[in-house]
């Protein structure tokens, strides 16, 4: 939280601290939403408004249910009229109605310069939605999408960003009154560029993040490790820590004409978010979900993808989610250092979540596609014996501070110590 205040600050605009803040990051990137630090996982897009599951439940209780916390909503491309601001008030309703939060996409507007009509839109749309009773619903602002490739230069953002937010320079804001100093501004990148050309953009958004969808019709068995790649590149261009990646569902490659498609299989969707988390990312998005051309005949009755959520993703989230056993470690980036593998395909992280009861420690191991290994991870607490692999229904011994297993292509093994005390505090 203190990040964004200062920014706002020095900024020489009005403090976000005169008002309630509703979602800010701290020192290390992790997200706070109503002050309470969150990992965020968002659908892009969502479920509809009032869609039902293939088993006539309500869409959205169920996934917010599974631990999904943010719904990508608002138009990409379109303009915004008063029916589309009225629909967004919807959107954010049914978020507050769930104890959930909005991504706000602005669209055109977040490129516009000032006193233009985008501006008056822009002002429009902004003023709408935070002074509506359904305000508190709002979560954080989606600006333009992917801007490096092919799109408006950093310069050209600086008044959208800065007009919304107060944050940036203060000559950004051409002397007009910022908007909405309250809610962080996210800015996702196309996975291209050089870190160079991709750093600029740190500067004119509060969270830096990429999109990466490697699955394809024309690459069935592709290097899923691309997803820890950019997000490690946007992580080492990114000061303030806060960085998102956004994995697929269903993506324009995921589709053909004749109408046969792909998804990513549970594995494959695992291993990619694990890469992510490894690889410095604070949130995840999943997208496409809404894509008719990667639908099935039961998909096309209910407007949604819940074959894919069924089968794949809901287990995921639920294993990751804020209830999830692994919740705690994950919004404590403070706490995380580099394991050391024997192979140079297994990247590997550990966290540790302190109760008054216990220590514990999380270590997150993700193997590329390159053939079955037994991999060993060393320079572990030596006052554990064995640790649960989580979700496996298994354990590991540990041995002198190392642990040895197999690991196939693209799998992840997350194991859990739980550490004895009094050597657990020493460590």
């Amino acid at each position: 939280m203190v990040v964004v205040v200062a920014a706002g600050i020095a900024a020489g605009q009005a403090s976000p601290a005169e008002t309630s803040i509703v979602t800010a990051f701290d020192a290390k990137g992790v997200f706070l939403l109503d002050g309470q630090p969150s990992f965020p996982i968002a659908l892009s897009n969502p479920p509809p408004l009032d869609g039902r599951t293939p088993s006539g439940d309500d869409g959205l209780d169920e996934v917010v249910e599974a631990g999904v916390n943010l719904f990508r909503v608002g138009p990409l491309t379109a303009p915004w009229t008063n029916e589309t601001i009225g629909f967004a008030e919807a959107w954010d309703q049914a978020a507050l109605d769930r104890g959930v939060h909005t991504w706000m996409s602005l669209g055109p507007p977040a490129g516009a310069k000032p006193g233009s009509r985008s501006d008056a839109v822009l002002a429009k749309v902004v003023g709408a939605l935070t002074s509506a009773p359904s305000a508190h619903g709002l979560g954080m602002w989606k600006g333009a999408d992917e801007p490096n490739w092919g799109g408006p230069p950093p310069a050209a953002l600086r008044f959208a960003y800065c007009r919304v937010t107060s944050r940036g320079e203060s000559e950004w804001c051409a002397g007009e009154a910022p908007l909405d100093p309250n809610h962080l501004w996210v800015t996702i990148e196309a996975p291209r560029g050089t870190p160079s050309q991709l750093a600029g953009y740190s500067d004119v958004t509060d969270t830096h993040g990429v999109d990466v969808y490697p699955l394809t019709m024309a690459a069935a068995n592709p290097d899923l490790h691309q997803v820890g790649l950019w997000t490690r590149t946007l992580a080492s261009i990114t000061p303030s820590h806060s960085v998102w990646t956004t994995l697929q569902i269903c993506s324009s490659g995921s589709h053909d004409r004749s109408g046969d498609y792909i998804l990513p299989t549970r594995r494959q969707e695992r291993y990619m978010i694990y890469d992510a988390i490894v690889n410095g990312a604070r949130g995840l998005s999943f997208f496409g979900g809404d894509n008719p051309a990667c639908w099935d005949l039961s998909d096309k009755t209910t407007g949604w993808n819940w074959t894919f959520w069924n089968s794949t993703l809901e287990p995921l989230v639920q294993e990751i989610g804020a209830h999830s056993q692994i919740g705690p470690a994950l919004v404590n980036p403070a706490s995380n250092r580099v394991v050391a593998t024997g192979d140079p395909g297994t990247e590997a992280i550990r966290r540790v979540v302190r109760t008054p009861a216990r220590t514990e420690l999380w270590v997150i191991a993700a193997h590329d596609g390159k053939g079955a290994h037994s991999v060993t991870l060393s320079g572990l607490p030596k006052n554990a014996d064995w640790a649960g692999v989580y979700t496996e229904h298994r354990a590991v011994r540990v041995v002198d501070g190392t642990i040895t297993d197999t690991f196939k292509p693209w799998q992840v093994h997350v194991y859990h110590f739980k550490l004895r005390p009094p050597q657990a505090a020493a460590r």
